[in-house]
């Protein structure tokens, strides 16, 4: 039988990221797209696909703290590029605890708070992933 600190869930900053990243690609996957994931720090988490087009590529930030999370100009920069080489269209999906999945396209990172190094993303930030996929819907039919 498992002791009480055996039985109590331990989950590290890592574990967390890439939970996030399969609860990501699974939402996209429930609106009709597939999705392959990284596996390295790389900047980009996630490629998702549909009808076999590469749509998006994502980079995906979580943090179980209400405060904000630092995104590195370097990252946006290397999606940006990267998303534009690629034909796909560069999304930035993050969350806070307890919080929804929420989504700020790369083009637009530069008009929330930042420093010469960091974008700062804030609860308030961004728009609910489901809004931005029922805009995209719309369009694509």
């Amino acid at each position: 039988m498992a002791t009480e600190r055996e039985s109590l869930k331990v989950t590290n900053p890592k574990t967390r990221g890439v939970m996030f990243e399969y609860r990501v690609g699974h939402f996209f996957e429930r609106w009709g797209y597939s999705w392959d994931r990284s596996g390295s720090s790389l900047g980009i988490d996630l490629k998702i696909l549909k009808n076999g087009k590469l749509r998006y590529l994502v980079s995906c930030k979580k943090t179980s703290k209400p405060r904000p999370i630092y995104l590195t100009r370097h990252e946006v920069k290397r999606l940006s590029i990267e998303a534009s080489r690629r034909g796909a269209e560069g999304l930035v999906c993050f969350g806070f605890h307890r919080t929804p999945i929420y989504v700020i396209p790369v083009k637009e990172v530069d008009k929330i708070e930042s420093t010469r190094l960091y974008y700062k993303i804030k609860p308030g930030d961004g728009i609910l992933l489901s809004e931005f996929l029922e805009d995209r819907l719309e369009v694509n039919i």
